[in-house]
């Protein structure tokens, strides 16, 4: 006589292989959920490291005084008035005032500052000498500054007449106190009437520079070169109501020239939900927070909050 399963017994294994199934499935997904979580927190945690040690490493070399931030509309646009307070306000002023939601600056060369074994422009005037329209930086190498310029602006700097470079020497004279308009060639400067907040400077020689325009310029012992401002400007997506973090370069504030206008633009980051800044003591702080979408009703977010002490 042959042995079977009888039909209880079938009924029984049948429902215990559901119920294993379903647990499996259910694992299965829990796993794969958890999976895409945790690959969504790793990119987005990553790419707001990486863009917020970018934002670190320009502004390192932000000019004193320069650093600015600008109240700008859904399209990047400055907005309002001419007046500081307006549509602009020294960093250091801004405190947590959300309507100011861009960061602008000159940064200094030190790509030709740092190129060479010895500075190619040493930072270091000869005051004493100088005169209304020229001053010897000894130990600079202008003609190498010219070459480096012209190559990283694309042309827009090389030390001439047509092309020339900023100039800017240490001094509180420079700082602006005071409820002058706002003008795009001084980016948070002083510019009285008289003299001058940021010099244009072309080569004369390998040590000297001359002092465009004609201009009173007070030459003292320290100063800074540039080509190029930045600005970091958040501007909406209209798709995700987030905003899309760029960075303008390759601009000259000094011709009066603007970052929505005149420069070059990179996108850093999209998806940012806060871009936050302040200034205390000469430490900038600067908090950047993005989203990444895992479905159509989770999101995961990562912060980075930074300091640059100057």
């Amino acid at each position: 006589m042959r042995k079977a399963f009888s039909l209880i017994e079938v009924i029984f294994v049948m429902v215990i292989l559901g119920i294993v199934a379903s647990l499996s499935s259910q694992i299965i997904v829990q796993v794969y959920d958890n999976y895409l979580s945790q690959r969504a927190l790793y990119t987005t945690t990553t790419k707001t490291e990486m863009v917020a040690n970018q934002i670190v490493n320009r502004l390192t070399f932000a000019i004193d005084n320069t650093r600015i931030s600008k109240v700008v509309n859904n399209s990047g646009t400055p907005t309002g008035g001419t007046t500081k307070g307006t549509d602009w306000i020294p960093l250091n002023e801004i405190g947590v005032n959300p309507n100011f939601t861009t960061v602008e600056w000159i940064g200094y060369d030190n790509d030709s500052f740092a190129a060479g074994a010895a500075p190619y422009w040493s930072g270091v005037a000869d005051y004493e000498t100088a005169t209304r329209n020229s001053f010897v930086s000894p130990g600079s190498n202008f003609s190498n500054v010219a070459t480096i310029m012209d190559n990283l602006s694309d042309g827009e700097v090389d030390l001439t007449t047509a092309n020339p470079a900023a100039i800017i020497f240490a001094q509180q004279a420079n700082e602006y106190n005071t409820t002058l308009p706002y003008s795009p060639a001084c980016m948070g400067l002083i510019n009285p009437a008289n003299t001058t907040c940021i010099a244009k400077v072309l080569k004369n020689d390998d040590t000297n520079l001359s002092l465009m325009d004609n201009r009173a310029v007070i030459v003292t012992e320290r100063y800074k070169m540039a080509w190029s401002a930045y600005a970091i400007v958040p501007e909406l997506n209209a798709k995700t109501k987030l905003h899309d973090l760029y960075l303008y370069y390759n601009y000259q504030p000094w011709n009066n020239e603007t970052y929505k206008g005149n420069a070059s633009k990179s996108l850093l980051m999209k998806n940012i939900s806060v871009f936050k800044f302040t200034e205390n003591g000469g430490v900038i702080q600067f908090k950047l927070c993005a989203t990444e979408q895992i479905s159509a009703e989770h999101n995961i977010s990562s912060c980075k909050e930074k300091a640059i002490i100057k």
